[in-house]
């Protein structure tokens, strides 16, 4: 999976908003933890669910997100479990 850095919507353009709006992004890991931060995640979420684009709010989220996607591309069963669980195998 290819990753890329992006300014936050506050921190000028082009932006992270200015890239969902034109389908350059197609998964969106979004941390927060300043109340710029919080601020831009709110616009973030609303454009995400806009477009229809996969949104996490965590590395644990997103690490099992990815897990799955991984399993499924390789033929694997799923197993029914909770988060808790699959992000213990480590």
């Amino acid at each position: 999976m290819e990753a890329e850095f992006i300014y936050k919507i506050s921190e000028g353009r082009p932006n992270v908003e200015d890239r969902l709006k034109n389908g350059d992004i197609a998964l969106v890991i979004n941390t927060s933890d300043t109340k710029s931060s919080v601020d831009d995640g709110k616009k973030i979420r609303q454009n995400v669910l806009r477009f229809k684009i996969p949104y996490f709010t965590t590395i644990r989220a997103a690490l099992a997100a990815a897990k799955s996607l991984s399993t499924v591309q390789t033929g694997k069963a799923l197993e029914v479990k909770s988060l808790q669980e699959y992000l213990s195998e480590k």
